[in-house]
């Protein structure tokens, strides 16, 4: 019995003090529990030889290659409308549908989410792209219907409920095995390596690869079903061949050699792992990581105490283009194929967009606000100029073959009438006028690089301007594929 108001209010303190060091030890215990938790690691199976899924894709005289660029779901989206343009177009002397004669895709970041899907989902090679009449056949319909709107989906709305329903902590390595579980589940059915290779081999697919970055040393990591061989173009057999070709120092030779060696992508059959059994979400997943948000994905080859760090394919090339032109240059240097066309969907964010935020703030720091990628994007702007510099120059002195075209199809390039009248109704239903036309490419430009677009004017956006700028280089497409005489 409590005898006095004093004995009550300390009785309660008392409880309260109970109740709160009950509370502090659940939290702590909690938080324990999460950061044991903190490095989820993949183990995967070591290979000392090319596994049995590793098959070369089939020579052609004419290799199509399409290069998938990042931006998150803009990038997605993008992909997913550019893909379904291309395969409208008729090309060759058969008048089949382009996609039917892409046998590689190349893709980054968020273009290797498209780029999966698509090479996953799409019909098989029996079921036409186009009809007789040249009009999308229903099965291609419905199919990109249902691809352009996963894409459009909220992967950040799902990330964070993955997060908190399965108690994971919230960093970005588990960010990043939450994103490649989604990706699994949602869209890419448990597909494995293996598995995909069948669907290559059939032709119901072209090859895939997924373009990441490993952080060990900062190789360019293709994951694929291509062989090891596939990428390694022997730049200097081309340069000897040269006339007139002077023989450079040992010394500096080697170091030449080193350097390039360096440049060139790393396999998984490098790295000692066998790629059959890895699930393609969680290269995927790889491909879209960018610390400190999402990733990176960490793996142990197994029987060793080796760990490869592996994240954004972006670092270096954001395009996916020069995966393609390392492999159409091996192709052409070996005499399997006379010509080879790069077509590539780049929807990545244009770099001057930043710098013209960064001319009025005063604050410089504030830019990690709306650009976290801005430090590692002046990296790969530099690395950009260096690289089409220098394969500018080798292609003008005969050192790289100019039987490789590319055709660059940007999502800011979209051309829009003047009355703007093709602007799409979820942009007229904004409380902002659009009143000229390079408003319209300004908003594209700015569409930020996130996992889901809010704004039901920036998806559409993105999907009409894959459209257009197809259109738009429709004849070039058609010139670049056409026949020529031997």
């Amino acid at each position: 019995m409590i005898r006095s108001l004093k004995d009550f209010t300390g009785r309660k303190v008392k409880i309260r003090t109970l109740v709160l060091f009950a509370v502090i030890v659940l939290v702590g215990a909690y938080v324990t529990f999460l950061w044991l938790r903190a490095t989820p690691l993949y183990t995967v199976r070591s290979a000392s030889q090319e596994p049995e899924c590793v098959t070369p894709a089939p020579d052609a005289d004419v290799l199509v290659g399409v290069a998938v660029s990042g931006g998150g779901s803009r990038a997605a989206m993008f992909a997913a409308a550019g893909l379904e343009a291309l395969g409208k177009l008729r090309v060759g002397p058969e008048h089949r549908s382009l996609l039917e004669q892409v046998s590689y895709i190349s893709s980054v970041s968020g273009g290797s989410l498209a780029s999966a899907y698509y090479v996953v989902r799409k019909p098989t090679h029996e079921t036409p792209v186009l009809t007789p009449e040249g009009k999308m056949t229903e099965e291609y319909r419905g199919f990109f219907a249902d691809f352009k709107k996963e894409m459009a989906r909220d992967y950040e709305g799902l990330l964070l409920k993955r997060q908190i329903l399965g108690l994971r902590p919230f960093n970005p390595a588990w960010n990043a095995r939450s994103l490649a579980e989604l990706v699994n589940e949602e869209h890419l059915g448990g597909m494995k390596f293996e598995g995909l290779a069948h669907r290559e081999a059939q032709g119901d697919s072209p090859h895939l690869m997924v373009n990441t970055t490993l952080y060990n040393n900062g190789r360019r990591f293709i994951l694929s079903t291509l062989p090891q061989e596939a990428s390694r173009f022997d730049i200097f057999a081309s340069i000897n061949r040269l006339p007139g070709a002077k023989k450079l120092d040992e010394a500096v030779e080697r170091i030449l050699q080193t350097r390039w060696e360096s440049l060139l992508s790393v396999s998984p059959l490098d790295l000692k792992v066998d790629v059959c059994p890895i699930r393609v979400a969680a290269a995927v997943a790889g491909s879209m990581s960018f610390p400190p948000v999402v990733g990176p994905i960490t793996f142990r080859v197994e029987n060793t105490d080796q760990y490869w760090h592996m994240g954004d394919g972006g670092l270096a090339d954001n395009t996916g283009a020069e995966s393609l032109l390392m492999v159409f240059l091996k192709k052409l240097q070996e005499g399997k194929t006379r010509r080879a066309v790069i077509i590539m969907l780049d929807s990545s964010f244009p770099f001057a967009i930043g710098g013209e935020a960064l001319d009025h703030r005063a604050e410089g720091f504030t830019f990690m606000s709306y650009d976290f990628s801005r430090i590692p994007s002046i990296m790969e702007e530099r690395a950009t100029a260096y690289r089409q510099f220098f394969f500018r120059m080798a292609q003008r002195e005969g050192v790289l073959s100019d039987q490789i075209k590319l055709i660059s199809l940007r999502h800011t390039d979209a051309e829009w009438n003047e009355d703007m009248s093709d602007l799409p109704d979820s942009c007229r239903k904004e409380e902002v006028i659009w009143k000229v036309r390079k408003e319209i490419v300004a908003r594209l430009a700015g569409i930020p690089t996130r996992l889901w677009l809010a704004s039901p004017c920036d998806r559409d956006l993105a999907l009409a301007a894959a459209e257009k700028v197809v259109a738009q280089n429709e004849d070039k497409i058609r010139q670049l594929l056409e026949p020529v005489s031997r």
